[in-house]
């Protein structure tokens, strides 16, 4: 297993893949650089495996993104009975808090005890003490039973008149994004060619089996042939899309579900724990999941139909949002005014007959088309790397049967940290919650967005009054995070966008500009740019016109 040193993994990183894609033959090629894609990437590439991942955006910037930020075993997979799922995420969880503490890290949960509830209490103490066993007894801390001047003391706002106490459990919390680029990061370390913007037109193939895939490049234009013994289809909603450019005959497989959810500030609504309640019109399962100063409030589970490119939050989504936890949370009463951005993602499930959408599976398939075509789809982000290892177990197979390629070493996702150690690094003068945002998204990296900050002390400031954002986080996502847009770098490589009022367009002309220094970017290219994050701007905040 050759890992490559901490180099350079940026647009000039991304234009000499290219030039890479075009030349060599790969044993595996990846499409979809979101968390399923990522985790296959770097599986295989620490197995020795000759790889490539390309992706028609920025990595994570679809369903990997727009998640509830959880690492969870699945409670509520447990009245679907699927407790070969529980078990299996509760045991992912675990994994990945060893293997990226600073990106996971343990969440309390509050469970009300409805009166009018099909769960009384005495079941719901029977189901996480079932729930603590999948979990080998090796979740954070075991559950307990509160009363309701407990749940009260936790949860500002919640209405207790209707409430029998409530369970206190944990789970896991992560930044979504983050976890993914640092899975592409990795990949990238032990030798994968890796491309976001680089878009699939067709695939190639020789005597009817896949050889490879024809694409362009989304920001320079021009096109590539990538040739390749096996490719994957790892594209979440848009599985079938690809899964028709194999035959236009195939029938569509995936049952993609919108999930919305709303940021507010933490002092309108929630506390230190999650809490999960029924949305009163359909009793479906919702959340309020504290994040830094606020609050994820959230999720829908509605089918969609639409183009998986444009998904948004409207006003009836964010309506049926607040109405729920105005029903819950009396005390905190929300409004739309109070809702500073929102974001809307779509769930990859894999279609089953009769059932409802909230009902429908989040088990994964795997299955290879007649052309040789790997397809995976549906999961969670908590099983990721679980999900990886099993297509590339099955892939080595083939490449050794057809090819009598062998890997130079098994898996060893679950015990490879995702982010290497490096050597501590002072950051005197920052204050605490600028260190602490530093650990938690960066882990041993920070070091590094130190060192630009130490150079210049002028990117030591604040981007946003109130938010642990710093000006060196820009330079470091674009040299060695890959960043090519300014809304990589406002909504996915920092939560600007979401976080702040404004929702980073105060910011975002300096960011654009900075780009465009590294890009060589003209003023014509640069005021494209602020027109696209003006675009997407204005899609978080639909809701509000």
């Amino acid at each position: 297993m050759t890992v490559q040193p901490n180099g350079e993994f940026s647009a000039k990183t991304r234009l000499a893949n290219l030039q890479q894609l075009r030349q060599d033959v790969y044993d595996i090629l990846i499409v979809g650089g979101g968390i399923t894609g990522a985790g296959v990437a770097r599986d295989a590439a620490m197995r020795g495996y000759k790889v490539a991942l390309i992706d028609k955006g920025d990595f994570a910037s679809g369903t990997s993104s727009k998640s509830s930020k959880l690492v969870h075993g699945g409670v509520r997979y447990l009245e679907l009975f699927e407790f070969g799922l529980v078990f299996e995420a509760s045991r992912e969880r675990r994994t990945l808090w060893q293997i990226a503490p600073h990106l996971v890290q343990p969440l309390p949960f509050l469970f009300p005890v409805y009166r009018d509830a099909r769960w009384p209490a005495w079941m719901i103490d029977i189901g996480l003490w079932m729930y603590d066993g999948l979990a080998l007894f090796r979740n954070f801390k075991r559950h307990e039973m509160f009363s309701n001047p407990e749940i009260a003391r936790r949860m500002q706002g919640i209405d207790v008149r209707n409430i029998n106490g409530g369970a206190h459990y944990y789970d896991g919390q992560v930044d979504d994004a983050r976890l993914t680029l640092e899975t592409i990061r990795a990949a990238h370390r032990h030798g994968a060619v890796i491309a976001s913007y680089t878009q699939v037109d067709a695939l190639s193939k020789k005597d009817g089996k896949v050889v490879g895939v024809q694409a362009h490049d989304t920001r320079r234009g021009g096109t590539l042939d990538i040739h390749a013994r096996v490719v994957v289809n790892a594209t979440g909603p848009w599985t079938d899309t690809l899964l028709q450019l194999d035959d236009p005959r195939a029938p569509r497989r995936m049952r993609p579900t919108k999930g919305v959810h709303l940021f507010v500030p933490r002092e309108k609504i929630g506390g230190d724990s999650a809490v999960a309640f029924p949305s009163y019109t359909d009793g479906r399962l919702m959340f309020v999941i504290p994040w830094g100063n606020f609050s994820i409030v959230g999720t829908t589970d509605t089918d969609f139909s639409g183009d998986p490119d444009h998904v948004y939050a409207d006003a009836a989504d964010v309506d049926y949002v607040i109405a729920a936890a105005q029903h819950a949370f009396p005390g905190a009463p929300l409004k739309r005014s109070d809702v500073i951005s929102t974001y809307a993602g779509l769930r990859p499930l894999v279609a089953q007959q009769g059932k409802s959408a909230t009902k429908t599976s989040r088990e994964h398939e795997i299955w290879t088309t007649a052309s040789g075509l790997v397809t995976i789809a549906g999961g969670k982000l908590t099983t990721y790397r679980s999900m990886a290892e099993e297509l590339v177990n099955l892939v080595e197979k083939r490449l050794r049967a057809e090819y009598n390629i062998a890997p130079q070493s098994k898996c060893m996702t679950a015990r490879t940290p995702l982010v290497e150690v490096n050597d501590t690094t002072t950051a005197d003068g920052l204050p605490p919650e600028v260190i602490e945002h530093l650990h938690h998204a960066h882990g041993p990296e920070m070091n590094r967005v130190l060192d630009i900050a130490r150079r210049d002390p002028q990117l030591a400031q604040p981007m946003i009054e109130g938010l642990p954002y710093i000006w060196a986080e820009v330079p470091y996502a674009i040299e060695q995070e890959m960043a090519m847009t300014t809304t990589d770098i406002l909504e996915r490589r920092m939560h600007i966008l979401n976080e702040s009022r404004d929702m980073g367009m105060r910011v975002a002309p300096q960011v654009a500009a900075r780009l465009g220094d590294f890009l060589d970017w003209d003023k014509t290219e640069i005021e494209r740019e602020l027109r696209a994050y003006q675009e997407r701007v204005a899609q978080a905040s639909a809701f509000s016109t």
